[in-house]
């Protein structure tokens, strides 16, 4: 299936919701802090109402499941998953790797993913069959094919060191070359374009890895949750150049 008028609305809206961002950042930010303890700003609501009504006037019959709106039932099999702000904490801070996060899933797999970041002026996009793109650019995975020549990035180790799993994780990444710093949809990006080699995330929401899982697929890699399932709604992901996949996978199983 051709997914490129989804593709087209999902970019256009991102980078409106990427003008709001920028904006944002010369103003004093209503800052709040959510039952999980994440803040939330007016930023977040505002892009995220936007995304939210050009879907539905766009796609009336999907239904939506944003970070901070929920899930809306739709008619016709499609959820769009949004992360309206991805990286709060960065955007509050100045630091320039916040992104606008917008996936399709249908039948269970992202199918159009879009990741823009508009301080970076960098927006990866891809649709099922269509390639993966960072600026209108092609871009594939890298060839690694060792762990201990990869470049990886985690998240999540720490807050579950306690965990077999986050024990797993830790013994890992001593495995790597280097293990670099975690920069939310930005690694992902990195992932894609080739400039990494893998990631996991142990905390990740489906709002934070839909639109990579899709990009990253298109670019010639593969994601994950930590036990192999091709998921994005488990908790977790792993996302790869591919070749590193099964590997990482065994060093996580406890």
């Amino acid at each position: 299936m051709d997914y490129a008028a989804e593709l087209k609305v999902a970019l256009e809206l991102a980078r409106r919701a990427g003008e709001i961002q920028l904006a944002g950042q010369e103003v004093t930010l209503g800052v709040e802090i959510k039952a999980d303890d994440s803040p939330v700003t007016t930023v977040d609501r505002a892009c995220e109402d936007l995304i939210l009504n050009g879907l539905r006037e766009a796609f009336p019959e999907d239904g939506f499941l944003g970070e901070e709106t929920g899930a809306h039932d739709g008619t016709s099999g499609r959820t769009w998953i949004v992360d309206p702000l991805d990286g709060t904490r960065p955007f509050i801070r100045g630091i320039p790797t916040y992104a606008c996060l917008i996936a399709l899933e249908a039948n269970g797999e992202p199918v159009v993913g879009v990741m823009h970041l508009p301080a970076l002026k960098e927006t990866y996009c891809a649709s099922r069959g269509g390639g993966a793109f960072l600026n209108d650019q092609p871009i594939r995975v890298s060839k690694t094919r060792d762990l201990n020549r990869a470049m990886g990035s985690a998240l999540g180790q720490m807050e579950r060191q306690d965990e077999p799993v986050g024990k797993q994780l830790l013994a890992a990444m001593s495995e790597w070359d280097y293990a670099y710093g975690f920069m939310d949809a930005y690694t992902y990006g990195c992932i894609a374009a080739g400039r990494i080699d893998l990631c996991v995330n142990l905390l990740d929401k489906p709002w934070d890895c839909a639109a990579a899982a899709c990009i990253v697929s298109e670019a010639g890699g593969t994601y994950s949750d930590i036990e192999g399932n091709r998921t994005v709604h488990n908790g977790s992901i792993i996302l790869s150049n591919g070749h590193l996949h099964d590997a990482i996978l065994a060093r996580l199983q406890v």
